[in-house]
């Protein structure tokens, strides 16, 4: 990765002062207020704005900040806005050499704890087996063999005093048999966050079957994001086969 791009490793959580980047959605206008929103009632002003806004996710976020004591508030802040959060939990994300991966090997890490739990960031995922009508495509030769479709989601978020404040998404739509992947529908791509001041966007979103013997689906896209100056980008990816969730990072 470039120096912009190591960057963005050490970055990918919420972060509210310099040198803080998040993976974010564009931040929604906000009412005109002098509260200054690196404090807990500056923040919770702009969560209520999300919440008329529509934001997906704003309203569980600002249930989870407003049940905080005060003085976990306080300390909640002192965390967002720390421009060294990212740097200690970027260490969770997954050091991939060059874009080569042992499909088969490679280890997903789940969870890290920073700050003595209080802030963890975690790998979620989510599997979905789908209603299967024929395809064209599918081999009709060997009357035993059936094909059925999957969708598998890899997400990553953090919580910070249990308060869930960024999440980035990559899911793959598969076609599968007893013993392969026959075809790829699609990927895409879906973000939360909840820092305030940030931009965020998503390049386009490839998918692809990798060579045997792994035969896995993929999706893959790059994330981009801007703040106070500083540009990051970050790749994250996921890939299953038939049984399912074979390993996803972000970097």
């Amino acid at each position: 990765m470039s120096r912009i791009a190591k960057t963005s490793r050490t970055s990918i959580v919420g972060l509210a002062t310099a040198a803080a980047a998040a993976m974010t959605i564009v931040a929604l206008p906000t009412s005109a207020s002098a509260t200054d929103i690196t404090t807990p009632a500056g923040y919770e002003e702009y969560l209520n704005n999300q919440v008329e806004f529509g934001v997906d996710g704003a309203s569980e976020t600002l249930g989870d900040f407003q049940e905080l004591s005060s003085s976990d508030q306080e300390s909640f802040m002192d965390l967002l806005n720390d421009p060294q959060r990212g740097q200690e939990l970027g260490d969770f994300l997954s050091d991939t050499a060059g874009g080569v991966i042992d499909e088969e090997n490679f280890e997903t890490q789940m969870t890290k704890e920073t700050e003595g739990g209080d802030v963890v960031l975690t790998a979620e995922i989510d599997v979905k087996d789908n209603v299967a009508a024929p395809d064209p495509d599918d081999d009709l030769s060997d009357p035993s063999v059936t094909y059925k479709d999957k969708t598998i989601t890899y997400s990553v978020y953090d919580k910070i005093f249990g308060v869930k404040v960024t999440r980035v998404t990559v899911g793959v739509n598969y076609r599968y048999s007893s013993s392969r992947v026959s075809k790829v529908y699609s990927g895409f791509a879906s973000h939360k966050n909840f820092v305030p001041f940030s931009d965020f966007s998503h390049g386009v979103v490839s998918k692809w079957i990798s060579a045997n013997p792994a035969n896995n689906a993929h999706a893959e896209t790059v994330w981009q994001g801007t703040w106070a100056g500083f540009d990051w980008d970050a790749r994250q990816r996921v890939w299953a086969d038939q049984a399912g969730f074979k390993g996803g990072y972000l970097k």
